[in-house]
């Protein structure tokens, strides 16, 4: 039996204890992190899962699209209520969560910008995933995973809901949304209908 070139066998071992220290890392932050606001799903909230109101400032964001079409910011998105939602092609639960995003993005039209955060994972696998289930608006790709690691996210999916300027978080989901909880969502904090 061919033994593997110890190289790639270092590569390999420091590649899954990057990975494996960044997920640490979040739980860690998520779990020593103050949960404030209001929960609207209260019967998650036991498990740590749902809505919860945030008045909090947002981290910059500045990554590539995920199409390949230049650099994505939040100041270049400023103007309307912003919904980012990370995710990734590998996470069984955005599967579940993606078809009610696009729905709603796609009911919503320009009343609301949404953005995907493609978050450790690989260009082609997430192509696909947004193709699949219809996703009609942009994402970025972060391959490392360092936007969630700012946003402090403890696992995917988490969506944030942002003010039209995008520096400011006010609310914050963790767990698959449905359709209609994400209206009521949008509704709550922004109005619409």
């Amino acid at each position: 039996m061919r033994q593997p070139h110890p190289l790639r066998a270092a590569a390999l071992v420091v590649a899954a204890a990057a990975v494996l220290s960044t997920l640490t890392v979040l739980g860690l932050r998520w779990a020593d992190s103050p949960r404030r606001g209001s929960a609207t799903y209260s019967s998650q909230q036991a498990q740590g899962l749902g809505f919860t109101r945030l008045d909090k400032a947002a981290p910059a964001l500045a990554l590539p699209s995920l199409a390949g079409s230049g650099t994505i910011t939040l100041t270049k998105l400023s103007g309307k209520p912003i919904v980012l939602n990370f995710w990734a092609s590998t996470c069984t639960v955005c599967k579940k969560e993606t078809p009610a995003l696009a729905s709603v993005a796609r009911s919503l039209g320009a009343k609301v910008t949404f953005l995907g955060v493609d978050s450790v994972d690989q260009r082609a696998p997430a192509l696909k995933f947004e193709q699949k289930y219809g996703v009609p608006y942009p994402s970025v790709f972060d391959p490392q995973g360092m936007a969630a690691v700012k946003y402090n996210v403890p696992a995917l999916p988490v969506t944030f809901f942002l003010s039209p300027s995008g520096r400011t978080i006010l609310g914050e989901n963790i767990g698959a949304l449905t359709a209609s909880g994400l209206r009521d969502i949008l509704h709550e904090l922004y109005g619409t209908v």
